[in-house]
Parts: C-alpha cells; sequence; structure tokens
C-alpha cells in the first residue's frame, strides 16, 4: 500500500489574537503557504491548503523539501509560532493533487494525534510513523524537542538565517539579505548551532524517505 508524509500546520494560541492582528497573520499565512505551492509545485504531492483559519496541510511523497517549508513559514510568521506534525503511513482514499482536503487514512490520523500532543506539551515539531515505535523515531523526537526549545527564543533574523542556508545561500549572499557583519552572521550561525539543525534536518527527512513509498 502507497505510504506518504501528510504536514499539518498549527497556529498556536492564535484565539488571543486580536482581530485585526488576526487577519493580517491568516493573509501572511495564505501568501507564504501559496509561494511554497507555487515555487516547489513538483515536491508536493497535495498542495499546502488550509483547513482552518489558523491550521493548515499538505501530502508528501518526499519528504527532503518538508523541513524548508517549515523554516520558511516559521521565519515568515514571526513572532507568531506554528506547531507542525508531520505523520507517516498509507491512505485510505485517493490523493487530492488540487488541495489538501477530502482525504483520510493512518497518516492524517497519526499526524492529527502528533497536534493534539503538541498542544498538550507546548512543542512545536512531532514525528509519528504508523506501526513504528523504533528507538530511531524516539531519538529524533526527542532531538526536535531540544529544537524546539531553543527556536521558541530565536528572533526572526536567525529564523531567516537559517531559511537562507537551508536554501543554498552562502554567508555573503546571507548577510546582504538581513542587513549584518560578516562576524554577526558567524554569531549567529555558531549561536544557533544552525548548521547542526540543517544537518539533522537533512537526516532525518532521508530517514523518513524509506518509510514512504516512491
Amino acid at each position: 500500500m502507497e505510504k506518504v508524509l501528510v504536514l499539518i500546520g498549527d497556529v498556536e494560541d492564535s484565539q488571543s489574537i486580536p482581530p485585526k492582528d488576526r487577519e493580517v497573520l491568516q493573509q501572511n499565512l495564505a501568501d507564504v503557504l501559496e509561494g511554497i505551492n507555487d515555487a516547489m509545485s513538483d515536491c508536493i504531492t497535495s498542495p499546502y491548503t488550509i483547513t482552518l483559519g489558523d491550521e493548515f496541510q499538505a501530502v508528501f511523497s518526499d519528504a527532503m523539501p518538508v523541513f524548508e517549508h517549515i523554516i520558511t513559514i516559521m521565519a515568515r510568521l514571526h513572532p507568531v509560532q506554528v506547531r507542525f506534525s508531520l505523520g507517516v503511513g498509507p491512505l485510505d482514499t485517493p490523493i487530492n493533487k488540487e488541495q489538501a482536503i477530502g482525504m483520510d487514512g493512518p497518516a492524517f490520523h497519526v499526524a492529527r494525534k502528533g497536534i493534539d500532543y503538541l498542544k498538550e506539551n507546548e512543542e512545536l515539531f512531532h514525528i509519528s510513523i504508523v506501526d513504528d515505535n523504533s528507538t530511531e523515531l524516539k531519538i529524533i523526537n526527542s532531538s526536535l524537542q531540544l529544537i524546539s526549545g531553543q527556536m521558541r527564543s530565536w528572533n526572526k533574523r536567525r529564523l531567516t538565517i537559517l531559511e537562507m542556508i537551508k536554501q543554498g545561500y552562502d554567508y555573503k549572499e546571507i548577510s546582504e539579505a538581513v542587513g549584518i557583519s560578516k562576524p554577526a552572521f558567524y554569531k549567529n550561525k555558531e549561536a544557533g548551532m544552525l548548521d547542526v539543525i540543517d544537518d539533522m534536518s537533512d537526516n532525518i527527512a532521508s530517514f523518513l524517505n524509506q518509510y514512504i513509498t516512491k
């Protein structure tokens, strides 16, 4: 049976955001998701779709671009925080290639449980794989828990630096784009362990691809 990766994102505490600010947030979210869909359409099986005012989802047959998308969304919506739950498993319905709605199956079920877990534990990232509770997966989620704690305190600049690192820009291009000096770039990179997070997210994506049917 074909297996896919389902991403569900959920904006934290959106109900507490004042109506005017929430309207701006919802437009910003729509814009960033539309931009990712347009730029990365070949990588997305079912495109990012806002399912509620503060929640969105997408389906993938390749995990490699997912963490780049996550960092981009976090950077563009900062200081608002977003939870991300990834679920890998089969679907019971055909893939909707137009919108990520009208689908169901174990991959969606574990991704939804992941969102519930994140809400209860105030973390930002969680990964679930249907019928898998391996030590490797536990280590990955523990690592994501540590990163979650770090990233909550980051400013928009550091998130943007990581976003551009993941997109393949060099330090000169990044420094110019965010308006900082070379020493400030390296200070941010070292303080946030951005290279480590970049490598680790690629390794996690490779791990997930072992479970996805291509």
